[in-house]
Parts: structure tokens; sequence; C-alpha cells
């Protein structure tokens, strides 16, 4: 990502999902790979023509398989894609949330949250008692905000300056359905418990209708869905006022 004032940071991060749709090449191009490799040893010199006709058949095998196919036999790269995004869509709202409060227009200075925040005196003498443009970035450090969380996202901006993110109501189910799935695929193996279903379904956001024990299965819809949404909660954020 650039580092300049003026950031676009929704190009910035459709830039990162971009690097991320890389991953679903992945199947075509171990395919490429053994379709290569069994062309290779068929044409060998010396190989029985039995055994010429069993790489010939393989390699004939391989290259009529449905891409649709392949893609469904590597689901895992798409548990993965989300993974990868939401690490990137974290990354990119800690940054803008910092780089806007080096801003003191942008800052919600009576907000109770911000007054608990506390300085050590170790904080005091790292800083040389110079703490402007730090703010944004104190605050992540002290306050250990969540953003993987849609919820704690769109608080976290409320309460620490003036910024409301307003986004459509099946886009907010979208996106909390996936932030969660996420959390099940690093920490539970991608099985669904009880604390899967109660968060989406209390925000009617079990888009897949998920029970506990269920595992979650993403595939090229998913991805799709990841984009959109993902790429609309940070425009609905980093949209003026004050794009910093």
């Amino acid at each position: 990502m650039t580092q300049n004032v003026t950031t676009d940071y929704v190009a910035d991060f459709q830039v990162e999902l971009d690097n991320i749709d890389k991953l679903e090449e992945t199947p075509e191009f171990i395919r490429s790979i053994a379709i290569e490799a069994l062309d290779r040893a068929a044409k060998t010199d010396g190989v029985p023509r039995t055994v010429k006709k069993a790489l010939e058949n393989s390699k004939r095998s391989l290259e009529n398989i449905n891409h649709q196919s392949i893609v469904d036999n590597f689901q895992v790269i798409y548990a993965q894609m989300c993974i990868l995004a939401v690490s990137s869509l974290e990354a990119t709202l800690k940054k803008y949330f910092v780089n806007m409060l080096k801003d003191p227009k942008n800052i919600k200075y009576d907000n109770k949250k911000l007054q608990e925040v506390k300085l050590t005196l170790k904080d005091i003498i790292d800083n040389d008692l110079r703490f402007g443009g730090k703010i944004g970035q104190i605050i992540l450090e002290k306050a250990s905000l969540n953003f993987q969380d849609l919820q704690a996202i769109k608080r976290n901006f409320k309460e620490f300056s003036y910024k409301e993110i307003k986004l459509t109501d099946q886009t907010e189910k979208n996106i909390c359905f996936y932030l969660e799935a996420r959390h099940i695929l690093v920490h539970k193996g991608g099985i669904v418990d009880n604390k899967f279903v109660n968060a989406t379904n209390s925000f009617n956001a079990n888009i897949k209708s998920y029970k506990e024990g269920d595992r979650i299965e993403l595939g090229s819809d998913d991805w799709s869905n990841i984009r959109r949404v993902f790429l609309e909660l940070v425009r609905a954020t980093t949209k003026r006022r004050g794009n910093r």
C-alpha cells in the first residue's frame, strides 16, 4: 500500500484482493504441470507401449476434466482466500483509522472511551512529549480495538471519531457471515460451533443456514461475494468526511 496522505484506500485494497485472486488459479496451474509431466514421460525414448498408452490416457483424462470440477476439489483454497481477505481488510481499516485521527478535527474528544486510554511514563518518554499525529496509533495499541467484527468496526469509528459507516442490510449480513467464517476456519478447523451460530443468527446473517457441527465450505461464488462486500465496507468507511 502507498503511504501518501491522500491514500486511495479502495484502490489499494482492490490491488490486494487482486493479488489474493491469483490463488484461484492454483488448481489449473497444478493441472498444467501434471499434463506437461505426463506428456514428457509418454514421449521419453524407450517407454514400453503399454506404459506410454497409460500415460497418454492419464493426460487426456486430466485435459477433459471440467474446470468447475477441479475447483470444487480445491475448496480449501477459497478458505485461505477468505482468511487472507479478512487480514487485508483489517490492515486497511486500521491504517485508515490511524491516518484519519492524525487530523485533530476528526477526533471525538468527549468520547468516554478516549478518556479511558491510559499512557505510561514509558509512553511519554518514548514519544518525547510529542503525540501529534499519533493519537490513532496510541488508541490502537492501548484500547485493543477489534477490526474483525463488523459491529466492533462500526463502533470503533463512531466512538473515536465522527464517522458513521452506512451499509445496506444485505451487505452487513454478508460481511458478518464471512468475518465469523474466518474465525471458524482459523480457530476451529472449519467446524461450526455454537458461538458462530448465535453470532450470525443474531444479525440474521447465517446466509448458509449452518448448524453446530457443520463444516464451513466456500467456493468461487463466496469469493465473489467477499470481494464485493469487503470493498463496499472499505468504500463506506473511507469516503469523505476526511479521506485521510
